[in-house]
């Protein structure tokens, strides 16, 4: 399998987690993915097919509790859709999408300049998050909770409900990492979640 195909195949088996709520086994999966895209030296590969690429890999990343990974792949596809403008076969509306992204996520970890209340208000978030989410030991610690929580709740079925059986196995897990955490359910008492 060369390159190219074993890229294709890395953002396929990414969307087939996504399809099960299993978003903590991209992350690996995208590293891999992004090595490979730098490692990528062939000249039928233009920086507009790198860019869409990356542009596929954050679909299927949980950019809220990955986020600093996610802007470093954005960078990555912001110099690509540049390099292809320079190329003459850039993309203004996707090099703007990509700027608003990395704006958004830049504002979501700056904790002490923008709060959450602000960071509500400007990307139109309704929900109230904890603001733990918003830390680099968050992120850190993402994918072993993550693959603790799916260990810990087995072949539940993801349908109605699940939600609150998986925050409660996450407040354990993380409480276990020392991280004390408040579900979606206790940051916004007033909202019926299913």
């Amino acid at each position: 399998m060369n390159t190219a195909d074993k890229i294709i195949a890395l953002v396929d088996e990414m969307r087939e987690n996504s399809q099960v709520q299993r978003f903590w086994k991209n992350v690996p999966l995208a590293k891999e993915c992004i090595g490979l895209l730098r490692a990528l030296d062939d000249p039928e590969e233009d920086s507009q097919g790198k860019a869409m690429v990356c542009n596929a890999i954050c679909e299927q990343l949980p950019e809220y509790d990955m986020p600093r990974f996610v802007l470093d792949i954005l960078h990555y596809e912001r110099e690509l859709l540049v390099e292809a403008e320079k190329d003459g076969c850039g993309d203004p509306e996707a090099l703007e999408a990509v700027d608003f992204d990395i704006q958004r996520l830049n504002d979501y970890i700056d904790i002490r300049h923008v709060d959450a209340r602000e960071f509500k208000k400007r990307y139109d978030r309704m929900l109230d998050f904890d603001p733990v989410e918003r830390t680099p030991e968050w992120e850190k610690l993402y994918c072993e909770v993550e693959e603790e929580c799916d260990r810990r709740l087995g072949d539940a079925p993801r349908g109605m409900g699940f939600c609150f059986g998986y925050w409660s196995v996450r407040r354990e897990v993380l409480a276990e990492h020392g991280i004390q955490w408040q579900s979606p359910a206790a940051m916004n008492p007033h909202v019926m979640f299913d």
